[in-house]
Parts: structure tokens; C-alpha cells; sequence
């Protein structure tokens, strides 16, 4: 099986939009905003972005979500955005990064 590939426009749009919402949005309202697919926005966010944002909602004794289920950036994330560092360096020093901001 290949590498898992990610298309970093997707990516970029759906961090813009986290940006735009600091409280988080509904994981269907972000994949409608950032005009990504539920499936793929949903496998970025479970895959290369979980290093760097936060969910939040009802879990079933799987540990899967189910029902509403609420993604925002760690604050620590936001916050060097915010500060102008580039999405992109952030991107690649990647679970080093987004570990000092747990």
C-alpha cells in the first residue's frame, strides 16, 4: 500500500478557517467552509493535522466521535499563526512543534 498522501491547498484552506473560529467548528461546518470533502477534511484532521488541532465531542466506547463533534486549533498553534509564523514551517517541524503546545 502507498504512502497516504495530502494535498496541502486542502490543508491551508481548512487552517484559514480554523483561524477564523477560535472556539472550534462542527467537523461538517469546517468541511463545507474550506469546500473539502467530509471524508477527506475528516482523514486530515484524524491524520496530518491531529498534531496540531484539538476535538471535542461525544465518544463511543470504541474511542471513535460520533454525533457532534468540534475541531479547533491548539492554542499554542493559534496563537504562532497568529504571530506570523508560516504555516508551512509549523508544518514541517510537525509533533515536535505541536507537543509544546499540548
Amino acid at each position: 500500500m502507498g504512502q497516504k498522501k495530502y494535498d496541502s491547498g486542502k490543508i491551508k484552506r481548512a487552517v484559514a478557517v480554523l483561524l477564523e473560529y477560535p472556539e472550534g467548528l462542527w467537523l461538517r461546518r469546517l468541511a463545507g467552509e474550506a469546500q473539502i470533502p467530509l471524508a477527506t477534511l475528516h482523514r486530515y484532521v484524524e491524520g496530518f493535522l491531529a498534531p496540531f488541532v484539538e476535538n471535542v465531542g461525544a465518544k463511543n466506547e470504541k474511542g471513535h466521535f460520533f454525533g457532534v463533534r468540534v475541531v479547533r486549533l491548539k492554542a499554542g498553534v493559534r496563537k504562532r499563526l497568529l504571530e506570523g509564523v508560516a504555516l508551512d514551517k509549523l508544518l514541517k517541524e510537525g509533533d515536535v512543534v505541536a507537543s509544546q503546545f499540548d
